[in-house]
């Protein structure tokens, strides 16, 4: 299974935020070209009334009357004048800090506009200007404004726009949640229908709207519970059969058991009393397999006041040589022994699993407050994150093999007990913790 990513927005806010970062690029491209257009425009005007105003003085120089104490009255208005010779030469101008050699326009520049009027652009007076030049008969005429002006109109008219963009965006933003909460409501109807299936319940997905995007992920999904159904009904009638057929030859056997141990003689007893508690065990896990198959739980028990340390743990610890059980205290409950001995013999057997070796487990068992706390550690590489949530699954395996039943049937058996198991791992330890209620001995006294 892939490891599930950290949590983010929905696909509803995705789609709003996409939405909203589309109408920002939409907004600051018609921002930035409206800027340039009427920043090119402004200057496009300046320039053709800088011309006229030239055209103009030129040819009141040319016919005697102008001066450069003449104003203009024109659309720049508030513009300097400069007349300068033939040779380039500036002679006077409207302004006397206009008059200096550092604030004369360069003279083959001059002496170009001598033959036709010209536009140019520089600094003069140490700053940004724009001027006009025209010939007249005696020189050439320049007419220089500050643009500065355009900046400043145009930085005015950004503030608004930049408002009105983001205005814009946020309006976006609540729109495109709209839009997409209602696009994506049949999606997020067919999510909540599908994250109610489960192992006991696959029945199809009801979908009556259009065969869009999502009519065909609903009959995708569909034809996958079909398949699963199938797979799943498959799956437990191999194991149903399979269990009943081994029922017949494991009663066989213990009863071949039974009587070898009354006839044997002594020196063969305890071995034919082992083969007979693992004959046993074999046949509660057949039955476990059959009940399974039929999707029950693990609910027959026989109760008995158990020492789990004595009656459950040691023995355990004896079937496994070189597991290692920590010294116990009594510990008393009401459970079947058998189950539980079931219970921490399908862990321990998991560990040595992990750990590849029995002497890599160790078993303990601590009395807390009315609970048997009994711990089963592994020193094995551990169980990855991805894997924890889902080890105690029927059927599921993790990477060092097994049945896929051992943990399924321990987590029954210590709920059926009012019990339950919990795990810890990291590389080099893992950790099954069941915690079982206890009998005090005042519990047992009659009121």
């Amino acid at each position: 299974m892939p490891p599930l990513r950290a949590r983010g927005p929905s696909l509803t806010w995705r789609v709003a935020l996409l939405a909203g970062a589309a109408i920002a690029v939409l907004a600051s491209v018609t921002m930035l070209a409206s800027y340039l257009v009427v920043r090119a425009g402004l200057y496009q005007d300046l320039r053709k009334v800088l011309r006229e105003d030239a055209a103009t003085v030129a040819a009141l120089y040319g016919s005697g009357e102008g001066s450069v104490a003449t104003s203009i009255t024109g659309p720049t208005g508030g513009v300097v004048l400069q007349v300068y010779s033939a040779a380039g030469q500036l002679l006077v101008a409207s302004r006397p800090d206009f008059e200096r050699a550092q604030a004369a326009i360069p003279p083959t520049d001059v002496i170009g506009a001598a033959r036709v009027p010209t536009a140019w652009r520089g600094q003069v007076a140490g700053a940004e200007m724009e001027a006009a030049l025209a010939p007249f008969s005696f020189g050439v005429v320049a007419v220089l404004a500050d643009p500065s002006y355009i900046d400043d109109t145009l930085a005015s008219l950004a503030r608004p726009l930049l408002a009105a963009a983001a205005a814009l965006v946020l309006a976006s933003l609540v729109v495109g949640y709209l839009v997409a909460a209602a696009s994506l409501r049949p999606l997020t109807r067919l999510a909540r229908m599908a994250a109610v299936l489960g192992p006991d319940r696959l029945e199809p997905i009801t979908y009556h709207g259009p065969d869009d995007e999502v009519g065909r992920l609903t009959h995708a999904l569909n034809g996958l519970l079909s398949r699963l159904r199938e797979a799943l009904d498959a799956q437990r009638v191999f194991l149903a059969e399979t269990s009943h057929e081994l029922r017949t030859p494991l009663t066989s056997l213990r009863g071949f058991l039974d009587r070898a141990k009354r006839r044997a003689g002594p020196e063969v007893q305890e071995d034919l009393v082992d083969a007979q508690r693992v004959a046993g065990t074999m046949t509660r896990l057949v039955e476990d397999l059959l009940q399974l198959s039929r999707g029950e739980v693990v609910r027959e028990a026989t109760p008995h006041l158990v020492d789990v340390g004595r009656d459950v743990l040691a023995p355990v610890a004896s079937e496994f040589a070189g597991v290692t059980l920590r010294e116990t205290v009594p510990t008393l409950m009401l459970g079947d022994p058998v189950r539980l001995r079931q219970m921490i013999r399908n862990l321990t057997a998991n560990a040595v699993r992990a750990a590849g070796r029995p002497a890599g487990v160790e078993l303990s068992l601590e009395h807390d407050g009315g609970h048997a706390v009994v711990r089963v550690v592994d020193d094995g590489p551990g169980i990855s994150d991805e894997l924890l949530p889902h080890i105690f699954e029927k059927f599921f395996k993790g990477v060092g093999g097994g049945s896929g039943l051992g943990l399924a049937i321990a987590k029954q058996i210590a709920k059926h007990h009012d019990g339950d198991i919990r795990v810890e791992s990291a590389p080099g330890r893992t950790l099954f913790e069941v915690r079982l209620p206890t009998v005090e001995a005042d519990d047992e006294e009659e009121p």
